[in-house]
């Protein structure tokens, strides 16, 4: 006779509302198709005669898509660079990295961990366009960004000291010293030519 049909998920999880059953639940439809409908499912048919069951594996694959892309950047000579570059997909992607268009080489300064570059004590030689690529067997995509690294001796121009202040005997008088400098500038303070050095006061 005609057998009955039903379907079920091996690991045992139910069905969610949006998957139909049609042609007297001959066949299974999934609309919109997620990582979690991935999985093994079993067809079970059974009439008087007997019982069969029929097995198949969903597996679910995706192109890489990015999670978080690299920025244009400025920083200082001898500082450490930073660049997290993730994406997601299935399977995981890989990553690797140019400068300029070329493989970049891996070595003591420059290294890469799980998408992650990281560059220390910079030169201006590490100064150029770099490039981010993930892949997997699905797709490639790219993000890139500038890299400038700069050097300059401390400069006041754009924040300089009041030539005079004015306070009140008792009160705190607070001096900034913030040269624009690349790296960071060390700043010692002398009053009439002779080291101040740090006290109570």
């Amino acid at each position: 006779p005609v057998p009955q049909i039903n379907w079920r998920r091996t690991d045992g999880l139910p069905f969610p509302s949006k998957i139909k059953l049609r042609k007297s639940n001959g066949m299974i439809e999934i609309p919109n198709f997620q990582q979690e409908d991935a999985g093994l499912y079993e067809c079970i048919t059974e009439n008087s005669r007997g019982k069969n069951i029929a097995r198949g594996r969903l597996t679910y694959y995706a192109k890489p898509h990015w999670i978080q892309t690299i920025k244009d950047v400025e920083v200082a000579v001898e500082d450490t660079l930073y660049w997290d570059c993730r994406a997601s997909g299935k399977p995981k992607p890989s990553y690797r990295w140019l400068k300029n268009g070329e493989q970049l080489a891996i070595e003591g300064r420059i290294q890469i961990e799980n998408g992650a570059l990281t560059i220390s004590n910079l030169n201006l030689t590490d100064s150029g366009r770099y490039q981010c690529i993930a892949e997997n067997k699905h797709g490639v995509i790219s993000s890139s960004a500038e890299l400038r690294v700069v050097a300059s001796a401390p400069d006041f121009s754009k924040s300089p000291m009041k030539r005079l202040i004015q306070v009140q005997i008792g009160s705190t008088v607070d001096f900034e010293c913030k040269p624009k400098a690349f790296p960071k500038a060390k700043c010692s303070w002398k009053k009439g030519g002779e080291q101040l050095h740090e006290n109570e006061r």
